[in-house]
């Protein structure tokens, strides 16, 4: 199954939709059969319904450099893989439907990492940065995504018209996005998520919130929810009761709720034992449980 970048660019990135559309043409960014992009070869743009040829540039990272900024330009975005090595390391991906990624610069000075598009040159970059244990990271998209995969570190992460991904983060944990959603799969770390525009998605690992706290706040989008069916931190789940409330897990039959027929009521549902290390919370939007697959 391939998994599709482009439903997101499309629909939560206007400005990049609009000006592809001058062209005539559509440009999609889908990834191919992996879990995890470590190569620009996995990442395949379409323009047109042809395919771009992707320049791949290793960008040399100072030995001991601990935190990094990474801003890609308006139209791009970063994945992050967390590893075991013992410094940073980057790689460029462009590639140019109008002019040459020959034009394109990426330049890290200092713990700063971005790129340069000529105002003569349509083109997308996208960043794969390999992050060392430990590490600091701040991430700044305008219309791309953001893939945080496997990291354990303090990030600070946000986007303006393009979702957020976090896969087995631990760590200090923030990510908040302004018109587009964030997904996150984990189980540990102090994570902080807010969503303005958009939904939020969480699937909780394992049976226990392995330490620190996991708080989601959902302002004007959908909140999901999936668990495992014995999962045993203590959770709450609320509504400001702006929308449908579902709960269809397992443990929904046996879970501490305050409940209303009106729809309009607040709604609030505790799962586990002991204080609540898991905090969801929606105010205008839809909240669903469910048991995680």
């Amino acid at each position: 199954m391939r998994k599709t970048v482009a439903a997101a660019l499309f629909l939560l990135a206007l400005p990049l939709c609009a000006r592809v559309h001058q062209h005539g043409r559509n440009l999609t960014i889908n990834i191919g059969d992996v879990d995890r992009v470590t190569e620009c070869r996995d990442i395949v743009v379409l323009y047109g319904g042809d395919r771009l040829p992707m320049t791949e540039e290793d960008v040399p990272a100072a030995r001991g450099l601990r935190s990094l900024s990474v801003r890609p330009p308006e139209q791009g975005g970063v994945y992050v893989l967390g590893t075991d090595d013992s410094s940073y390391s980057v790689k460029s991906c462009k590639a140019a439907w109008e002019g040459s990624t020959r034009d394109v610069t990426t330049v890290l000075r200092g713990g700063e990492l971005s790129a340069n598009v000529p105002d003569d040159v349509d083109a997308i970059v996208y960043f794969i940065v390999r992050a060392p244990r430990g590490a600091s990271l701040e991430l700044d998209s305008h219309n791309g995504p953001l893939d945080i995969a496997d990291f354990n570190g303090t990030l600070n992460a946000h986007t303006h018209n393009g979702p957020i991904e976090l896969k087995n983060v631990a760590g200090n944990i923030t990510a908040d996005a302004h018109n587009g959603p964030i997904g996150f799969t984990g189980g540990s770390g102090v994570v902080k998520l807010d969503a303005q525009n958009g939904p939020i998605t969480v699937k909780l690992n394992g049976r226990s919130w392995l330490s620190g706290s996991l708080e989601a706040h959902a302002h004007n989008g959908p909140m999901s929810l999936k668990l495992p069916n014995d999962y045993r931190s203590g959770v709450v789940v609320e509504s400001e009761g702006h929308g449908p409330f579902s709960c269809r897990a397992e443990g929904c039959r046996t879970a501490r709720q305050r409940m209303f027929d009106d729809d309009d009521a607040p709604r609030r549902v505790e799962f586990g034992s002991g204080p609540a290390v898991v905090h969801l919370s929606a105010s205008n939007g839809p909240v669903s449980i469910k048991d995680r697959d």
